[in-house]
């Protein structure tokens, strides 16, 4: 019997089966249902450039080093893991497809069977998922297209996976397959002999080790994009039971492998994502549920969520939140962008920075958000004033002129102004700024209707960067919703009255069909963006990318920004979480922030098309 140390514990973890790839390097599955290439260091090599020879990148150094005792220097002779997360493509195929030998790729999808394995359980369908794309979460588009009752899947079982989940190596097959005209069989792998070593146990889809975490950490290039949030029957989706005891109604999630108090059900249930909000409300269930120690709560456990923290579309049906939620929901999705234009002719586009000035928003080690959405924002308006025949306008402006800084750590500035008239400096009142950005936004909708547009050819998005829990990465759009947006709004004093934008009309209110149109248009827009940014493989945040409120503490806001303005299709775009190091690491790339505007833009052209570009992202709106 083979063993090799589990990541991040002292004891070993069995080897249940490998297969011999030649040249020193063989495919391990161990009982724990993780995947390594095993290999020999070349005469001469040290951990750097076998890190650069497998992994692409000597980066991967500190998740290799975690995963092989720390070890530090190599031994000739001695084989070492890498963990198949940290692998070239082309090494990732191999041991997949020396582990699976019967998956073949088709013209329209990649086909997975099932492995079959002496006294080895059936793998799950996360395990599936995460394999072949790179993200566990995909498992719910498998079930769906696979035409699956539920998540277990049996040995021998053939799993269709489409092209446009797969990770680049499989989905090169499945394209070259289309090209070809017929089914390519997998190309043949070097000694696929695969020996039984073992017995093993059910799959373990353990919580994130520190090898996983490190080899997050250690890729290069722009991640692999995430699932969006697509909410179907809340009771069979996550499998929620309800209840009552002593202390009021809860409802019960039954924790899975892998998951985690605060990510899996405060994140996924509650709608807090704020580090301090998700902290809280996890103590305050575990407290609910007398459990002292968040972190040694087993599979299977049955976490009671009381209903006063659920979001609306969990509680049961007939629940009057819910009801009242599922026909506002009726009510926005009536609404749909009639415009079709290909080029963008015709529309207008108003775009807003975050903060700057005096605020220079979230601020993580150094990277101030109010510096970086600037150039995206910059980057975004060049692209689409000379690609596209958009009517363009900004809301600030950082000194005299607009110009991108071609450098990859930016460097500070606070000289950001409001383009009201006359303009506004940021390095005055913050609060006053936010509220000067909607009085312009509404002004410039009134002059383009003036110029003969209709309501929905103007659009307006404002970025920013997240301040989150920090396991939580990806980008996130806002919309308003339409019960947080009653009542009328105006400001008074002189620094206001003296802009001419306030004085055209200084105080806004919107009727009942206003704002529901403008939380169905808002979310198709939003839809579209995410998509764009999922197809030029950015990462979007995995649970809801799209939400229509944001809360802090008990209480659901919707931004000011959003909340008083009268532009029918408006987004906040949280391009990134500032809190999450990956994320933080991508921002201060310039390629990251020109790929993020070039999907903003491609998300323009998707909300404007006639039926071509990016498919909508199935949400639930919160």
């Amino acid at each position: 019997m083979v063993l090799v140390a589990v990541p991040g514990q002292g004891a070993p973890d069995e080897v249940a089966t490998r297969a011999e790839l030649g040249d020193g390097q063989s495919a391990v599955l161990t009982a724990e249902h993780h995947l390594y290439l095993e290999t020999l260091p070349l005469p001469g090599e040290g951990l750097l450039a076998l890190c650069r020879r497998v992994a692409g990148t000597d980066s991967a150094a500190d998740a290799v080093r975690a995963a092989n005792d720390d070890a530090g220097q190599l031994v000739a002779g001695r084989s070492y893991r890498i963990p198949i997360e940290l692998l070239i493509p082309e090494l990732r195929r191999r041991v997949l497809g020396a582990l699976f030998p019967h998956d073949r790729a088709r013209a329209d999808a990649w086909e997975h069977r099932v492995g079959r394995f002496p006294d080895l359980p059936s793998e799950t369908l996360w395990r599936v998922a995460e394999r072949f794309t790179g993200a566990g979460a995909n498992y719910r588009q498998l079930r769906e297209l696979n035409r699956l009752p539920d998540n277990d899947v049996d040995v021998g079982q053939t799993i269709r996976i489409p092209a446009t989940l797969l990770l680049p190596a499989f989905r090169a097959e499945v394209e070259a397959a289309a090209a070809s005209g017929a089914p390519a069989v997998l190309p043949a792998v070097l000694a696929q002999t695969v020996t039984a070593v073992g017995p093993t146990v059910v799959p373990s889809l353990t919580a994130p080790t520190p090898v996983a975490a490190a080899a997050s950490e250690a890729r290069a290039s722009v991640p692999e994009p995430l699932v969006g949030n697509a909410v179907q029957d809340t009771g069979s989706d996550f499998r929620l039971q309800y209840g009552r005891d002593a202390q009021g109604e809860y409802a019960v999630y039954r924790l899975k492998p892998g998951e985690a108090l605060y990510s899996s059900v405060v994140v996924r249930f509650t709608g807090r994502i704020y580090a301090t909000d998700v902290n809280a409300l996890a103590a305050e269930i575990a407290r609910r549920n007398g459990v002292e120690d968040v972190t040694d709560m087993p599979i299977g456990f049955p976490v009671k969520i009381p209903y006063d923290l659920l979001q609306p579309e969990f509680l049961p049906p007939g629940h009057p939140r819910r009801v009242e939620y599922e026909a506002a929901q009726r009510a926005s999705a009536k609404f749909s962008n009639p415009v079709r234009s290909t080029d963008l002719a015709g529309i207008t586009v108003i775009l807003d920075a975050g903060h700057g000035g005096r605020d220079i928003g979230t601020s993580k080690l150094g990277v101030w958000e109010s510096t970086y959405v600037y150039d995206i924002m910059v980057r975004l308006k060049e692209h689409l004033e000379t690609y596209t025949s958009a009517r363009v306008y900004t809301t600030t402006r950082d000194g005299d002129t607009l110009r991108i800084v071609d450098r990859d750590v930016l460097p500070y500035t606070r000289e950001h102004q409001v383009l009201t008239t006359p303009p506004y400096s940021l390095m005055e009142d913050s609060r006053v700024g936010v509220h000067l950005r909607w009085y312009l936004a509404n002004s410039l909708y009134r002059d383009a209707l003036k110029r003969g547009s209709k309501p929905e050819d103007v659009v307006f998005i404002s970025l920013h960067a997240d301040s989150l829990h920090p396991s939580l990465r990806g980008a996130m759009a806002y919309i308003p919703d339409a019960e947080l947006r009653r009542g009328t709004f105006g400001k008074q004093g002189y620094v206001y009255t003296s802009r001419r934008e306030v004085r055209e009309k200084p105080r806004v209110s919107y009727s009942w069909r206003e704002r529901t149109q403008s939380e169905g248009l808002s979310r198709q827009l939003a839809e579209a963006v995410i998509g764009s940014l999922r197809q030029r493989q950015l990462a979007v945040h995995k649970e809801q990318p799209v939400r229509q409120k944001i809360y802090r503490g008990r209480n659901p806001w919707v931004p000011a920004v959003l909340r008083f303005n009268a532009v029918p299709a408006e987004i906040l775009l949280e391009v990134c979480n500032l809190s999450n190091d990956e994320d933080r690491r991508l921002l201060q790339s310039r390629a990251f922030r020109q790929s993020t505007a070039l999907a903003i833009a491609d998300g323009l052209r998707s909300y404007y098309s006639t039926g071509s570009g990016p498919a909508p992202v199935a949400t639930a709106a919160r």
